[in-house]
């Protein structure tokens, strides 16, 4: 059996494009991480997405792209065709057994993902619940003796404190932090991306990918924060809760003021240095290469 098998539709949807698409958002990180935390927040999770937008292209035979691309057709379009290998030697059922199993891998992997997050989702909902929380407007305020600061609900983000914190000095940047996390869907787009990058478990550099998603919309929130009540303010609120914290992570599906993923010296950098900011035409010059970019690759892959 010849190595043309490397080229099939479920190799390159399953190996290649994803590997390309992580190893190209690594080539770029310099640049991107210059720009202001809004754009690399939408960079990262498009980076994220991309593959599984790739895989998810449909199987149309009739369609006259199929005529319009350099080559035979979008390989997506194939995966769900089965590959027939000819041939009785070892080598070649193996390879056939393969390829069976790279198209059903990203499927299952891809499920299993989801229901992992589902299912965290579900139980920090649990958490806050057993611990009664007292709605005040759009906060929910809870007993605990541990500190509790964070944005849980993937599709109405609320806000969670425990009272201690809800009555610091550190309150108002916290929840000014907190409500730009719920504004601009964070839980939402963190959950999405953490289940996609997730499932292409065999794609080395995914993590660092996860890892900035994080950051960004850490610092993007840190940035409205500062806007609102001054650098100093959110310094202090988050040396006050780095000094108290006692316990980490208390809805593993949202995102939180402390949170533990994020690497803590990029944001107290961020908080002494003066705020990035782009020109209206250049943010969405940005968005509409990178878009356009994600867009090539999964019509094209």
């Amino acid at each position: 059996m010849s190595i043309d098998w490397l080229g099939y539709p479920q190799v390159v949807i399953v190996l290649w494009g994803p590997l390309a698409v992580v190893s190209g958002w690594h080539a770029a990180k310099r640049v991107i991480r210059r720009l202001p935390p809004r754009e690399r927040f939408f960079l990262a999770v498009l980076v994220s997405m991309t593959p599984f937008l790739a895989m998810s292209v449909p199987y149309l035979p009739e369609s006259p792209l199929r005529d319009a691309v350099p080559w035979r057709a979008p390989l997506a379009w194939g995966i769900s065709n089965h590959v027939l290998v000819d041939g009785d030697d070892l080598l070649t059922v193996v390879a056939g057994e393969v390829l069976l199993l790279l198209f059903v891998l990203p499927i299952a992997s891809l499920a299993a993902s989801f229901a992992l997050g589902f299912a965290q989702v579900i139980r920090g909902a649990r958490r806050v619940a057993a611990l009664a929380p007292e709605r005040r407007g759009d906060l929910r305020l809870v007993r605990s003796r541990e500190k509790v600061a964070c944005t849980a609900g993937l599709f109405r983000p609320r806000i969670v404190l425990d009272r201690a914190t809800a009555e610091s000095a550190a309150a108002p940047a916290i929840i000014e932090h907190e409500r730009a996390h719920a504004r601009a869907r964070h839980p939402l787009w963190i959950f999405l991306a953490t289940c996609l990058l997730r499932s292409w478990w065999w794609i080395p550099g995914r993590r660092a990918v996860l890892a900035e998603v994080r950051l960004a919309a850490e610092l993007r929130a840190d940035e409205r924060a500062r806007a609102a009540l001054g650098a100093p303010a959110v310094a202090r609120a988050l040396r006050a809760q780095i000094d108290a914290m006692a316990r980490r992570d208390l809805v593993p599906a949202g995102t939180g003021f402390l949170d533990p993923h994020v690497e803590l010296v990029h944001r107290a950098q961020a908080l002494a240095a003066a705020p990035k900011n782009l020109p209206v035409w250049r943010t969405w010059a940005v968005r509409a290469v990178a878009a356009l970019a994600a867009g090539l690759v999964v019509v094209l892959l």
